[in-house]
């Protein structure tokens, strides 16, 4: 149902290809897409707890949170000492490596976007290494869950990326959740600087024609300034 709206994949496969074709106005409303699709999750009390580049799709060049199989209504979340770690291990809260115990709430998702906003800075996943098995009991996994979750290892912020940007993901992979921004003070400062880099036009023609489609699914899109679901594309 979902995948009838990517015609470009998911975000991974197309920062493979596209990456050295972008400008930072494509970075910055990539960023912006993905954050007021998680906004709009949020605010429906929604943690979606499985955030990583192969569950956005991108379809002309907009992106959609997908693959809703690890959801939680927040009033459903409970313990889970198994599900805690479930995912892929760059891309999880690294509280969940430190405590067992520990529940998934909207701020592990914010760390999970900290990722994603680095990643489309760099094209690549973090810690990538394609000869590395990304199983869940492969030693080196359990090697780089130790390294995020007691050491604090992170990716390096990378060359030419604006400071505000670098600043606002590093915010959101804390190890310490509390000190996370939710995710409407990140999407206020990415909007910020979307605006700053005088794209928003181009994305108010965008918002303007899609205004009348269907919301009958769980695809998140965006309208910057009113996130909604299930936006169908042209």
């Amino acid at each position: 149902m979902v995948l009838g709206y990517a015609n470009e994949g998911n975000l991974r496969s197309y920062l493979k290809v596209k990456f050295d074709s972008l400008e930072w106005g494509d970075k910055i409303r990539m960023a912006l897409d993905i954050t007021c699709g998680l906004k709009c999750l949020h605010s429906k009390k929604i943690i979606h707890r499985d955030l990583h580049s192969k569950n956005i799709l991108v379809n002309n060049g907009r992106l959609l949170i997908a693959d809703f199989g690890l959801s939680k209504h927040l009033t459903d979340a409970t313990s889970n000492s198994m599900g805690n770690r479930t995912g892929i291990t760059e891309y999880i809260d690294p509280r969940c490596f430190r405590d067992f115990k520990y529940v998934r709430r909207e701020k592990s998702d914010i760390y999970s976007l900290g990722i994603l906003l680095w990643e489309i800075t760099s094209g690549r996943p973090p810690f990538h290494d394609d000869n590395v098995s990304q199983a869940q009991d492969d030693p080196e996994q359990s090697n780089l869950r130790y390294h995020i979750g007691y050491l604090n290892l992170r990716e390096k912020p990378i060359d030419g990326t604006p400071l505000e940007y670098q600043q606002l993901y590093q915010k959101c992979w804390d190890g310490d959740p509390e000190k996370r921004p939710d995710v409407n003070q990140v999407y206020n400062e990415i909007l910020c600087q979307y605006n700053a880099d005088d794209i928003h036009e181009k994305h108010e023609d965008f918002s303007s024609s899609n205004s009348s489609n269907s919301h009958d699914n769980l695809n998140i899109s965006s309208d910057y300034s009113e996130p909604y679901l299930g936006s169908e594309f042209d």
